[in-house]
């Protein structure tokens, strides 16, 4: 019975010293991706939408995207992508956007001032403000806390008219739990918390109604 305990005990040690004591040096690399609801249908829209660079306001490295810690130990990995987060935003508008059947063309960088819209080949012309887009995941034995936040202010322009018609503040929050830490689990909550604060704009009604 005292062995049997004993083995018991070693092998709690291996397996945690497996999982903690071996973590991984350096930046954590990940991606995210934009999701589509699953009963999205594409359909034809007049309408041309321009895209302005985003503008990441998150006072960050401009790929990082969060942190994996580890209390216990003061331990602690950024975690980031390959190329720059306001890059990445950008094109996963884009493609919620053509995902819908819209029509997309990329523009020059607009401040989001209604006063400095200038004439574009566009029907309705987008931009943003990234001020939230981060994840983190606080390691324990045997438990792993996940969270992932976004918030992201886009303009909405009108070019017909010449003047602002929408401010939205798009935001998700996500938090998880699990025994162990794995990446694919942070890049499926970023694609999910983005992916959720990207159909808040889609699922508009007055943009809805200008794209048409």
């Amino acid at each position: 019975m005292i062995q049997s305990k004993a083995l018991h005990t070693v092998i709690i040690v291996c397996a945690l010293s497996i999982l903690f004591g071996c973590a991984q040096k350096g930046p954590l690399l990940v991606n995210m991706w934009y999701k589509p609801p699953q009963d999205l249908v594409a359909s034809a829209h007049k309408a041309v939408v321009g895209i302005s660079p985003f503008i990441d306001e998150r006072g960050t490295s401009k790929s990082a995207l969060g942190k994996k810690s580890q209390p216990s130990s003061n331990k602690e990995n950024e975690i980031v992508i390959q190329g720059i987060v306001a890059e990445l935003v950008t094109s996963k508008f884009k493609e919620a956007l053509t995902a819908r059947g819209i029509t997309v063309k990329d523009i020059p960088a607009w401040d989001m001032v209604g006063e400095h819209i200038e004439a574009v080949d566009a029907d309705i012309l987008i931009g943003g403000h990234i001020k939230t887009l981060w994840t983190t995941a606080a390691s324990s034995p045997l438990n792993v806390n996940y969270k992932a936040d976004v918030q992201i202010k886009v303009s909405i322009a009108d070019m017909a008219e010449k003047r602002l018609f929408r401010r939205l503040t798009l935001s998700s929050s996500l938090e998880r739990k699990d025994v162990n830490f794995s990446l694919a689990r942070v890049e499926s909550m970023l694609t999910e918390a983005l992916s959720s604060a990207i159909d808040q704009l889609m699922n508009d009604e007055e943009f809805k109604k200008r794209v048409k």
